[in-house]
């Protein structure tokens, strides 16, 4: 019995070489596109699509058919990313630029104060160059309580705040906001002020810029989920909860932000299922896992 790879007759059919090329470059698309996510990626190449390609070209060459096979022209496998315009194409387009993202939802007197409060503090916390580039807390530090001040002085891995690693840097346009602030009470009575919010960061990849496959690859995502209160010595934190998404792990665990690109992908780190358009939607949970390790 005869079994050599090269007499199947797929090997021999050019439509499905066209098609078994598209899917092998779809799946590292895909692949490339799992990014990480750890509550508060990586250029993998899929085992099976470099079977399928070898399995053609191994078939195509014990056959002597590459002088004789014309293969159409295949789209190159991605094109440079648009530093110019990073967040196009991306889910957080349409986003408000900056603090226009962080607006009250009503006039109600009785809760404008703390309105007001709560985005000074969001601005200070994840907008204000200060924090997120030179990593200053002072500003949003003498904003709290002091109880407060102190109990956050000693952390690091929160995302109350938003600071990026040192030797990352962030490309000369707005970070994308989107979320919503709402009025609330604790049990006893107190105005709370709850606040949900996505800040999407866009990085200057330098000389990395053509091994990015898109525009996703440029960003790194905050999900802030906190609950705040207005007292005469400042500002309480009650909640804070939230998640960095597609960002580097080892700069995560150290407490600041920078995308995928600058870190190498771990072997047991794990590329979550859902896709980039599900992290950055408002009702996105908040993950009891992280893909870091």
């Amino acid at each position: 019995m005869h079994n050599d790879i090269e007499d199947h007759p797929d090997l021999r059919d050019e439509a499905w070489i066209r098609a078994a090329n598209r899917r092998a470059r779809q799946e590292v698309r895909r692949q490339r596109r799992q990014a990480r996510m750890r509550r508060h990626g990586g250029k993998v190449v899929s085992a099976v699509a470099l079977v399928v390609i070898a399995g053609v070209l191994f078939g195509l060459y014990r056959a002597g058919q590459f002088g004789e096979l014309s293969l159409p022209e295949l789209p190159a496998a991605h094109k440079a990313v648009d530093t110019a315009q990073p967040f196009a194409r991306t889910p957080a387009e349409h986003w408000a630029d900056g603090d226009k993202g962080i607006v009250a939802p009503d006039d109600n007197p009785e809760y404008l104060p703390l309105y007001a409060a709560v985005r000074r503090a969001l601005v200070a916390a994840h907008l204000d160059s200060k924090m997120v580039v030179e990593r200053d807390r002072a500003a949003l530090f003498a904003m709290l309580a002091p109880e407060v001040r102190e109990h956050f002085e000693p952390t690091t891995d929160t995302v109350l705040w938003t600071r990026i690693k040192e030797g990352t840097k962030l490309l000369p346009v707005p970070v994308k906001v989107d979320g919503r602030m709402w009025p609330g009470r604790d049990a006893d009575g107190t105005l709370i002020v709850h606040t949900s919010y996505r800040f999407a960061y866009a990085f200057d990849p330098g000389d990395r810029a053509d091994t990015l496959f898109e525009q996703n690859d440029l960003l790194a995502m905050v999900r802030a989920d906190a609950d705040f209160a207005l007292t005469p010595e400042g500002l309480w934190v009650t909640k804070v909860d939230g998640y960095h998404y597609m960002m580097a792990c080892q700069a995560s665990k150290d407490g600041y932000l920078a995308p995928a690109f600058t870190e190498k992908r771990r072997q047991d780190e794990e590329g979550s299922e859902r896709g980039p358009d599900e992290w950055f939607a408002s009702n996105a949970p908040i993950p009891t896992t992280s893909g870091c390790h």
